[in-house]
């Protein structure tokens, strides 16, 4: 008897076209809203919309929520640090 192993993935179709909702880029980054307030506060990006209700982002936005997480989490650098990071990366490209 052989024993195989199944992996079971999971995951959503997005519309790259589409900007997303709070919600909805909190859902796919799997990350608290009150996170990507504070990441829209330091600047690290900025959505269509005055209030947060009405916030808009676009899909890029998803991986630059999983880089600064990632940083956070593996190098233990904060928010400013991260969104400093983040912007010396832009000026190298």
């Amino acid at each position: 008897m052989s024993s195989d192993i199944l992996e079971i993935c999971s995951g959503k179709f997005v519309d790259e076209e589409n900007e997303l909702t709070l919600e909805q880029i909190c859902e796919i980054c799997r990350i608290d809203s009150k996170s990507i307030i504070e990441m829209v506060d330091e600047g690290i990006f900025e959505p269509e919309g005055d209030e947060n209700s009405s916030w808009r982002f676009s899909y890029s936005c998803v991986e630059t929520v999983r880089i600064v997480t990632r940083m956070q989490k593996d190098l233990r650098i904060n928010l400013p640090g991260a969104a400093l990071v983040l912007q010396l990366l832009e000026q190298m490209k």
